[in-house]
């Protein structure tokens, strides 16, 4: 079977223990990909757009158009969207809100290319704009993340438990690690106590020899008082 464990009863800490060391490089791996996903700059679905009237004022259901000016000697007045009509205001509102679709844009035109606004009862200018996504980043960042941590987690599966040449290779290292002489509370004490005299008395002894070369330099004069 697919998610059968082989040799399901042999090397199980070993096992164990790989499979938590490498769920962690894929977590760090899951949490590096949401971090650049969200940098990624998806295309435009829609525009946003802030607008402040300069002559009149807005109406639900006012007709709009993005008016920009050709660069040409002429400056020639060019129609860069026709939209369909303004949302998010009040009647007699100096401000309003108003959503472009990408393929209202005349070919080749950007909302950004926009100098003024015309509508059947105002003149305005853009005070802001703000670009919507073709679907919210994070719909990108869940799936990237998401599909390696899938992988991620099938590859573990597949290395502790299912292939048999990496499986019997950690249980012949787990077999190996029982073989290890483990040494006891006791001998580990006097080791540690053998190690911190013996830096003491080397210390000590370099100090020694250290202040005997200085004392030294400086009666023959190499070295000032």
């Amino acid at each position: 079977m697919i998610f059968s464990v082989y040799k399901a009863e042999q090397g199980y800490w070993v096992r164990v223990l790989t499979a938590v060391c490498a769920g962690v490089m894929v977590l760090a791996a899951s949490a590096w990909a949401w971090s650049q996903a969200g940098a990624v700059n998806l295309p435009p679905k829609a525009y946003l757009l802030d607008l402040q009237a300069i002559d009149g004022a807005f109406n639900p259901g006012d007709s709009i158009e993005l008016i920009g000016t050709a660069q040409d000697a002429v400056g020639t007045e060019i129609v860069i969207a026709r939209t369909g009509v303004v949302g998010y205001t009040e009647t007699g509102s100096r401000t309003a809100s108003l959503e472009i679709g990408v393929p209202e844009l005349a070919e080749g035109m950007r909302v950004d290319d926009a100098e003024r606004i015309r509508s059947s009862s105002a003149a305005a200018i853009v005070r802001a704009r703000q670009l919507i996504p073709v679907f919210p980043l994070i719909y990108l960042q869940a799936g990237v993340t998401g599909g390696i941590m899938v992988l991620g987690s099938i590859a573990v599966y597949w290395f502790v438990a299912s292939n048999h040449r990496t499986v019997d290779f950690l249980i012949n290292t787990d077999g190996e690690m029982r073989k290890v002489n483990w040494s006891s509370r006791k001998e580990i004490i006097g080791s540690t106590q053998v190690v911190i005299v013996a830096a003491v008395l080397i210390a000590a002894l370099l100090f020694i020899v250290d202040m005997s070369f200085q004392q030294f330099f400086q009666f023959i004069g190499v070295l000032e008082s």
